[in-house]
């Protein structure tokens, strides 16, 4: 006889708290037995039946109905079975059946299964890391931890109340374990407690710990139990599981973690690392790959996308996202999309957002400070489709499941993206109506890094999960793309598109142009392996093969041998088939990897070691020698001797011929780039800077490659040519020709300074020198100007070098970040000294040292000299201003520039802080071309001899050569925010006199993947080119020098007749 029952609970409060326990779950149950012994039965237990209620006995009792599928009632005590009760009866009640036979379970979760408890019978004391992604049975995992460790009583911490309810749910019916027939119907099922308010009294607490077997909290609810009442909740339990434990960088979590540290403590999650980006504490126990669960079918594969927003990223990421909404409807695909905010205010403001965008699909904001009734009815807005755009923090309840939610709008991409993203693909199964999954991120102008990238760092398997759909403008990108794609047999859990290899490398010459890479896998001592036996080759045309090497070795200091230090090794293999050239990197940079060439290309290779390594120091601009290693064969006591800063000429002083470099190390430009270059004799050469890809890494060796194989080059000129800073006590003869912040001022954050004096406020890169002093004796004065004030200081050679003090108040200066204090600008100031340029392209450094390159000055090639037809230019007005003075230099210039060449941006950046008066931009294939216009009025009405017409402007061309600086992308980013503030300045009107935002922002999105090209421009109606003076032309020259040197640039000088 089949009947039917409800669920029947036991329930209990403690304070404000609930503990329930499922007696009997809902469902369908078998009568069987005769008179006086009859029960019911399923796969959930087995209980004791009567006929009517006449005949109940004294414990929980079905009393049947008259006929076959009717409903029983219960009678008689509906007590919680006490918790040891419920432990005990977990004994051999879980099997470990293999996966894929009956009664089974997955095969992710029988998996972690016997991870979890090897690691716990190991007695190791470390928190264990469970990474299983999502959809694969993560919380069914935890019950059946439960039941086969027989946990005597356990606190699960989730991050919201919506999860806390859900986890609670499924402890307190087991889940599908005992449905499944995986966990037998022997089993009670656990009673379950909700921790929804803080305790006040600690021997209340306690009571509610020990009448639990399960405890479900918030580490916010917990943390409102303080002291002794704290104490008496977490003492009492005896294993703790952290779940979704990539919300945990919080110190509440953390303090809840570091209170079980003589208990089992394990932490479940979607991703390894937390939303921060660090890593999780503890040890990795068990990790089922993304690959593995999309090859099993638990998710898809999944659309991608990074949107960059020119001046509103939400803005874009929301109108696509809608755009994608309305794409998917019209297709007829029932889908939904759910937009993902940092924040709760964000959130609100999203949601007025997406209504003015799309009202008709009706979206609604979710949050933990939205009431429990609202929550709901949102959730139930959402699958009756009244709704089909939903606003959260983070997630929509974690693990709220809706396979129509389609569609994913990541406008907080600085979190980890893996658990929303998995979270979005996990719904695989084909359902009418329903099509493929996407999900856009918003990456904002600022950001180097992309979303996608980082995703790869956490987990390789994303490079076959996702389908980037991202814009890719660029040839070079496409390049990268496709040499990173010829690569096959690499090791699992390393993706190529990830791999950043320092810039350094050892290269041997082969006799033929033959190499076997794959013999380099014999190669590997007792202590070490070829991760995943794994080695990466490139394509027929990519002769570059790479593979990591697990080495195990006793740690250093001695302790036992149970102790080893693992490191991972990257070996990186290149041939250049044409020149016959072996290119070696390794990451732990210890060998010159002799064993390794002769392996793959004979006995008869040769590497390119001794006084031929320092070839790579020739063809740079400025070069300046940081350190120098010197070996002397003769005094056995000082045998090896290192010479930094000004001390560094010892090393090339030939009369000490007994001595030799062991190894340089130089600093400055190649092509405009600012680089470090270094070698040694031992024969390996390198840069502190790391390869974005292995491809850029190849295209370094190549270009190293052409010089290490280049006999004409002659060392000795090279060391001839270096510029050896010189230490000065006094301020020396030459005019100050501008003031400039250190290059690393403009790399960091635009606001990551700010300057305020008489209560106004201004980010420091905004913030303009002016030379007040051309003269040179006496102390270098200047000043800092904005529209609102200006202040004086001056930089003076004393007792303790370069001193920088203010001639009348001082101003304040403040760094971003929440610890940071006011500080006078004198104590910055001398702390970061700024860049002082000098006349005859010499200069005083942050170290306050003259930098003076070595070579013979000429004056500025009169020939050269651009003269313009100034007729109707008032020479004495420089700026153009908003209202478009067609009497200014500047208009005249803009006009002229418009005129006579091409550009895709060109904008009005005059005023303080500015880069240049006007700045033009140009795309052209693989080049970024870049023109600087600097503008300056004459002294006088009409053209002539003047050398005070070109000292500022001289400054000006020389300081904006840092903007050659990081692909010119700081540039980018100045002109974006100047545009702005221009705009809102001048009452709307626009300082794009070519192109717009969008331009600008196109530019910004392609220029990681472009060469920039400079051309210097400056224009100076007073200077006559006729009357030129060797003073002047001398002075046009050093800037010259120092412009073309720094920037790799051209330039120009308009003048007058």
């Amino acid at each position: 006889m089949n009947v039917s029952t409800q669920p029947v609970w036991a329930e209990e409060r403690y304070e404000r708290n609930k503990v329930r326990q499922l007696l009997v779950p809902g469902g369908t149950l078998q009568a069987s037995g005769e008179a006086g012994a009859l029960r019911v039965s399923n796969v959930y237990g087995s209980w004791p039946a009567v006929h009517a209620a006449a005949e109940a006995a004294d414990g929980l009792t079905a009393v049947l109905p008259d006929r076959s599928g009717q409903e029983v009632h219960w009678q008689g005590s509906r007590t919680a079975h006490p918790p040891h009760a419920v432990v005990e009866s977990y004994r051999e009640a879980i099997g470990f059946r293999p996966h894929g036979e009956p009664r089974s379970l997955r095969r992710p979760q029988i998996g972690a299964l016997h991870a979890v408890l090897g690691h716990w019978a190991s007695g190791l004391g470390d928190p264990g890391i469970v990474v299983m992604p999502t959809g694969t049975g993560k919380t069914e995992t935890m019950l059946a931890l439960l039941v086969a460790a027989r946990m005597e009583r356990l606190l699960v911490l989730v991050p919201s109340a919506a999860l806390r309810d859900q986890i609670a749910g499924k402890f307190e019916t087991l889940g599908i374990l005992q449905q499944e027939e995986i966990v037998t119907p022997a089993a009670l099922r656990p009673r379950v407690g909700r921790l929804e308010h803080g305790f006040k009294d600690a021997e209340e607490a306690a009571r509610f710990v020990q009448a639990c077997n399960v405890v479900v909290a918030t580490p916010q609810i917990l943390s409102r139990s303080v002291g002794n009442v704290r104490m008496a909740l977490l003492s009492s339990f005896s294993h703790l599981i952290v779940d979704e434990a990539h919300h945990s960088p919080a110190d509440t979590w953390a303090r809840v973690i570091d209170d079980f540290s003589d208990r089992p403590v394990l932490l479940f999650t979607a991703t390894p690392f937390r939303e921060d980006g660090r890593r999780l504490p503890g040890r990795t126990v068990f990790r089922f790959p993304l690959r593995e669960a999309q090859r099993l079918e638990y998710f898809r594969q999944i659309n991608y996308r990074a949107v960059f927003g020119v001046e509103d990223v939400d803005r874009e990421l929301a109108e696509l996202a809608v755009g994608q909404l309305r794409a998917d409807r019209e297709a007829g695909q029932d889908h939904l999309l759910m937009a993902r905010a940092e924040s709760i205010p964000k959130a609100e403001e999203l949601g007025s957002l997406y209504q003015q965008l799309a009202p008709e699909f009706h979206p609604t904001v979710v949050h933990q400070n939205v009431g429990v009734a609202r929550r709901k009815a949102a959730v139930q807005a959402l699958r009756k489709r009244e709704c089909r755009i939903i606003i959260c923090v983070d997630m929509l309840g974690e693990g709220f499941d809706e396979p129509a939610l389609k569609i994913a709008a990541m406008h907080a991409a600085r979190k980890s993206l893996s658990p929303m993203i998995q979270f979005i693909g996990r719904f695989t199964r084909a359902a009418d109506g329903l099509g493929e999954a996407t999900v856009f991120v918003a990456q904002e102008p600022g950001t180097g890094t992309s979303p996608l990238r980082r995703l790869l760092r956490e987990d390789a398997d994303w490079n076959h999960l996702l389908r980037d759909l991202t814009d890719r403008a660029t040839l070079a990108a496409e390049e990268t793309s496709a040499f990173d794609t010829t690569f096959t047999g690499a090791p699992e859990d390393v993706a190529v598109s990830v791999l950043e290899p320092k810039m350094s490398a050892v290269a041997y010459r082969a006799a033929t142009a033959q190499w076997r890479p794959e013999a380099a896998l014999a190669l590997c001592k007792d202590n070490e392996r070829v991760l995943d036996d794994a080695m990466a080759l490139g394509g027929k045309d990519s002769p570059v093969a790479w593979y990591v090497i697990e080495r195990r070795t006793p740690v250093r200091w001695g302790a036992p041998r149970e102790l080893e230090q693992v490191v991972y090794e990257l070996i990186v293999l290149y041939f250049d088939t044409t020149r016959r050239l072996l290119y070696i990197h390794g990451s732990e940079k210890s060998s010159t990897y002799k064993d390794l060439a002769e392996a793959m290309l004979g006995e008869d290779c040769e590497l390119i070691n001794g006084k031929r390594t320092f070839r790579v120091l020739a063809r740079l601009d400025r070069l300046v020698p940081t350190n120098v290693g010197l070996k002397d064969a003769r005094d056995y006591f000082t045998r090896f001797s290192l010479h930094v800063g000004s001390d560094v000429s010892q090393g090339f002083t030939t009369a000490q011929e007994h001595k030799s470099q062991t190894h340089i190390a130089t600093s400055g430009f190649d092509d405009g780039d600012s680089v470090s270059i270094c070698a040694a004799h031992s024969g390996r050469f390198w840069s502190p800077s790391t390869a974005p890809s292995l491809k850029a890494w190849t295209d370094w060796c190549d270009q190293q490659g052409t010089k290490l194989l280049d006999s004409t080059i002659n060392l000795e000129q090279i060391f001839d040519g270096f510029i050896i800073p010189k230490d000065i006590t006094a301020r020396p003869p030459y005019a100050l020709l501008g003031v400039g912040w250190h290059q690393q001022v403009f790399l960091g954050s635009r606001d990551r300074y700010t300057l305020t004096y008489e209560n106004v406020r201004y980010i420091l890169i905004d913030v303009n020198f002016e030379v007040d002093d051309f003269s040179p004796t006496g102390p270098f004065r200047f000043s800092l100007t904005t529209p609102a004030w200006r202040v004086s200081y001056q930089a003076d050679y004393e007792a303790k070098g370069l001193v920088y003090r203010p001639r009348e108040q001082d101003a304040v200066i403040v760094s971003s970040g929440p610890r940071a204090e006011p500080q006078p600008l004198e104590e910055w100031l001398n702390a970061h000294k700024p860049d002082l340029f000098l006349e005859g392209d010499r200069l005083i450094d942050e170290e306050g040292k003259l930098i003076a390159p070595n070579y013979t000055r000429r004056p500025y090639d009169p020939s050269l000299l651009t003269p313009l037809d100034w007729r109707h230019v008032d020479l004495s007005k420089e700026s153009q201003r908003a209202e478009r003075r067609t009497d200014s230099i500047q208009y005249y210039m803009s006009a002229h520039l418009q005129a006579t060449g091409s550009f895709d941006v060109l904008v009005d950046d005059d005023g303080s802080g500015e880069a240049a008066d006007l700045v033009g931009l140009k795309v052209d294939g693989r080049h970024l071309d870049v023109t600087l216009v600097h503008c300056k009025y004459s002294h006088a009405p009409t053209p002539g001899r003047r050398v005070e017409d070109l000292y500022e402007v001289c400054g000006q061309a020389m300081r904006s050569a840092k903007w050659r600086r990081g692909n010119a992308l700081p540039l980018l980013d100045h002109l974006h925010s100047r545009a702005i503030q221009y705009t809102h300045r001048n009452g709307g009107i626009s300082p794009y006199e070519v192109g717009g935002p969008r331009a600008l922002f196109t530019i910004r999105d392609q220029a990681r993947l472009l060469r920039p090209r400079f051309h210097t421009i400056i224009a100076q109606p007073g200077l006559q080119a006729s009357k030129a003076t060797n003073e002047q032309l001398l002075l046009l020259a050093g800037a010259e020098k120092f412009v073309r040197d720094t920037s790799a640039g051209d330039f120009t000088v308009y003048c007058s007749r």
